[in-house]
């Protein structure tokens, strides 16, 4: 005999996702998630299929932390990336089969939005790139941007420039920038 959960008149699907693991280590992939906009939903079934119950839990009962509802992506302690999901009177763990790291993000985002009402803010990290590494990628493309835009354009005039030796005091003139002689009493200087 198959597990029933009847929608309430006022509950829709959002996701829903089967091949999903739920509790200890005996614990296989073989229950089914669904998440409303009311209920996370857990059919629990055995190894064959058969319904060993469901578990309903209220949206409105997980926790909110500075607007953003408190589900989020753990680690088994065998290194299995999961979904942890923390509520009022506890917390729960899921992980899913396949889909990986894109799978947690989709999860966690639609939870957000049903117990918040919002757009999920950006997605957690992947983990993939190393620590820091996205500063040092803001900090290259704005080096990038500089040599881009000043090989981009034509050279700049060079700029005529005159004054006096800080040597003897006699006139000196030349490019900007440029080291030169005098004339007079042959000290070099940057103009």
């Amino acid at each position: 005999m198959a597990a029933k959960y009847n929608l309430q008149p006022n509950e829709v699907v959002l996701l829903k996702d089967e091949s999903v693991m739920h509790g200890g280590f005996w614990s296989a992939y073989t229950d089914e998630l669904m998440l409303t906009n009311l209920n996370l939903v857990l059919f629990k079934k055995g190894m064959f299929g058969n319904s060993k119950g469901v578990l309903t839990f209220p949206v409105n009962q997980i926790k909110v932390y500075n607007q953003q509802a408190q589900a989020v992506i753990g680690k088994a302690t065998n290194g299995t990336d999961l979904l942890e999901v923390y509520f009022l009177n506890g917390q729960e763990k899921f992980a899913f089969q396949s889909g990986g790291k894109k799978k947690l993000n989709e999860w966690i985002a639609k939870i957000h939005q049903a117990v918040t009402g919002e757009e999920a803010p950006a997605q957690q990290s992947t983990g993939m790139a190393l620590p820091g590494a996205e500063m040092v990628a803001g900090v290259l493309k704005d080096t990038l941007g500089v040599f881009k835009s000043k090989l981009g354009t034509k050279p700049e005039a060079p700029v005529k420039v005159a004054g006096k030796c800080r040597g003897c005091g006699a006139p000196v003139t030349g490019i900007q920038g440029q080291t030169i002689t005098c004339e007079y009493c042959s000290s070099a200087q940057q103009l």
